[in-house]
C-alpha cells in the first residue's frame, strides 16, 4: 500500500468538501450542496484525481460520516420525543412510500421499461437519506422542534418500507420469485432491532451509565461511545437496516444518560473531520458524460420532478402540522437512492444509462431540497415570530 497516495487521496477530497462547503455557504446554499459538487469536481467526470468505488479509503471514510452523523443527531433527539410524534411519523412514512414508488413505476412504465426495470426505478424513487436532511437541520439548530423529529422518526420507518420494497423487487427482478418467509424475516429482524433499542437498550443505558462516573481513562466513555456507535451501526446493516439508521439509534439512547452533553460535544468536533466525507462521496461516481445531450438532461430533470414530487406530496398529507418542511425534509434520496440504483445495476437489471439516471436524480433531489428546506425552515421560524400589537 503506497500510504503517500493514500494520505494525498485523503487531502485532496478533504480540501474538496471544504473549499465547496466554503463556497456554498457564502452563497447563503447549505455546506453540504457545495460538497457534493466539490465530489464532482474532484471525482471521474471531471478532474479525475479521487476514486469512490465501493472500498476506497474515501467511500469508507464516506461510510463512517455518515454513521456519525446520524449519531450526532440520536444524541439530540431522545426515544421519548420521537415516541410523541411516533403516529404521524408511521403516516409520513407510509405515504412518503406509496406515493413516489406509484409515480416512479408508472413514469418508467409509460416510458417502454420492462416491468422488472420499472420496479428498481420506483424503488429508487421511495428511499429517503436521512443523513443530507440532519445535516442541514443541525446547522439550522432546528434538530429539536417536533418537526424534526417526524422527519427523523419517519425516516427510520421509511428505512425498514424501503428495504421490504427492495427485497421484493430484488427477488421479481431476478426471477426467484417472492419469498414470503425472506419478507417476514425481515420485517421482524428490523423492527425486532428498533423495538429491541427503544425498551430494552434504553433501560440498560440509564441503570449503567452511572458505572461510568469513575473511568479508568477520561477518554472512557468516548471510546465506549464509538465502539457502541460502529457496532450496533453494523448490526443493523446486518439486519437489513442501513448502518446510519443502528448510529441514530444508538445515539438516542445515550441521549437519556447523564454523558449526553460531553458525548455530543466531542462527536461534533470529530464530525467536523470526517462527515464531509460523506456527502464528497456521493459526487464522486457521477458520470457527467451520461447527460451530453438534451434528451438526457430532459428525462434526467423529469425524473427528479416526479421523485420530489411523489415524496413531497405523500410526505405533505401525512404530516399534521409544518408540513411543507416535512415534505421537503424527505425528499433528499442521497446515497440511499444510489444504492438501490447499485444494487439494479450489479443484478444486471438496469443498464448503464438507467443507472446513470437514477444516480443522477438521487444527487439533483439532495441538491435541489437542501436550499429549499433551508429556506422553508427559515420561513417557519419567522412566521412563528408574533407580530407586535400596539
Amino acid at each position: 500500500m503506497d500510504h503517500g497516495a493514500t494520505l494525498l487521496t485523503i487531502f485532496v477530497a478533504y480540501m474538496a468538501a471544504i473549499i465547496g462547503g466554503e463556497i456554498a455557504m457564502r452563497l447563503k446554499m447549505p455546506s453540504v450542496v457545495g460538497q457534493i459538487f466539490g465530489g464532482i469536481v474532484v471525482g471521474k467526470s471531471m478532474l479525475g484525481w479521487v476514486g469512490g468505488e465501493p472500498n476506497s479509503i474515501v467511500y469508507d471514510l464516506g461510510e463512517l460520516g455518515a454513521a456519525f452523523l446520524l449519531f450526532s443527531v440520536g444524541l439530540e433527539t431522545p426515544f421519548e420525543k420521537i415516541g410523541k410524534v411516533g403516529k404521524e411519523a408511521m403516516v409520513v412514512a407510509i405515504l412518503g412510500v406509496i406515493f413516489p414508488f406509484v409515480i416512479g413505476f408508472a413514469w418508467a412504465h409509460f416510458s417502454g421499461f420492462p416491468n422488472n426495470q420499472a420496479a428498481f426505478v420506483a424503488a429508487a424513487f421511495i428511499a429517503t437519506s436521512a443523513g443530507i436532511t440532519a445535516k442541514v437541520l443541525q446547522e439550522l439548530g432546528v434538530i429539536d422542534r417536533t418537526y424534526s423529529q417526524v422527519i427523523l422518526g419517519a425516516a427510520v420507518i421509511d428505512d425498514v418500507l424501503a428495504m421490504l420494497v427492495l427485497t421484493i423487487v430484488s427477488a421479481l427482478s431476478t426471477g426467484q420469485g417472492v419469498n414470503i418467509l425472506s419478507i417476514a424475516i425481515v420485517i421482524v429482524q428490523s423492527l425486532g432491532f428498533i423495538v429491541l433499542m427503544a425498551t430494552f437498550g434504553r433501560r440498560f443505558a440509564r441503570k449503567n451509565s452511572r458505572m461510568l462516573d469513575k473511568p479508568m481513562s477520561p477518554l472512557s466513555i468516548w471510546s465506549l461511545s464509538i465502539a457502541l456507535c460502529i457496532g450496533v451501526a453494523v448490526l443493523a446493516n446486518k439486519l437489513g437496516l442501513a448502518a446510519i439508521i443502528g448510529a441514530f439509534l444508538v445515539g438516542t439512547v445515550l441521549a437519556e444518560t447523564d454523558y449526553k452533553e460531553w458525548i455530543h460535544e466531542k462527536v461534533i468536533d470529530l464530525n467536523e473531520f470526517i462527515v464531509p466525507f460523506f456527502f464528497i462521496s456521493a459526487g464522486l461516481n457521477v458520470d457527467i458524460m451520461a447527460f451530453n445531450n438534451f434528451g438526457a438532461i430532459g428525462n434526467l430533470l423529469l425524473v427528479s420532478v416526479l421523485a420530489i414530487a411523489g415524496k413531497y406530496v405523500g410526505a405533505w398529507l401525512g404530516a399534521k402540522e409544518n408540513r411543507k418542511v416535512v415534505g421537503m425534509g424527505m425528499v433528499p434520496r442521497g446515497e440511499v437512492g444510489i444504492i438501490v440504483a447499485g444494487l439494479g445495476f450489479q443484478f444486471k437489471v438496469i443498464g448503464k444509462d438507467i443507472y446513470s439516471l437514477l444516480v443522477g436524480m438521487s444527487l439533483l433531489t439532495s441538491v435541489v431540497a437542501a436550499p429549499i428546506l433551508k429556506w422553508f425552515v427559515r420561513d417557519d421560524k419567522v412566521s412563528a415570530i408574533p407580530s407586535d400589537s400596539a
